[in-house]
């Protein structure tokens, strides 16, 4: 089974980055550019700003990782197995489904 890949009707290309902005924020930001960021995240009253660095940097790789997982359920996946890796596969099919919107 191939798994469709149709990024285009739900998210901006990639690849992306993120950087330091001002007062603790950081901005994450596509490579075609622009002056306005894809998101500014910054820390609150729970979170730090180690964290909001992190929550960046992980927003930042969100396109990387999407398209690794239609890559391993193109290229690695067998139902007929039945152990961890199916498992697996099924979290990688969830976490596909939450990023385009489908769950």
């Amino acid at each position: 089974m191939k798994y469709v890949r149709n990024h285009k009707s739900f998210y901006t290309d990639g690849p992306w980055h993120y950087r330091e902005g001002h007062n603790g924020e950081f901005l994450v930001s596509c490579e075609s550019g622009g002056f306005a960021p894809l998101a500014r995240v910054k820390g609150d009253k729970r979170t730090t700003l180690k964290d909001a660095k992190a929550n960046a940097r992980l927003m930042a790789a969100a396109p990387d990782l999407l398209v690794a997982l239609y890559a391993m359920m193109d290229n690695c996946y067998d139902p007929d197995r039945d152990d961890e890796i199916v498992q697996a596969f099924d979290a990688a099919r969830e976490a596909i489904a939450k990023a385009e919107g489908f769950k």
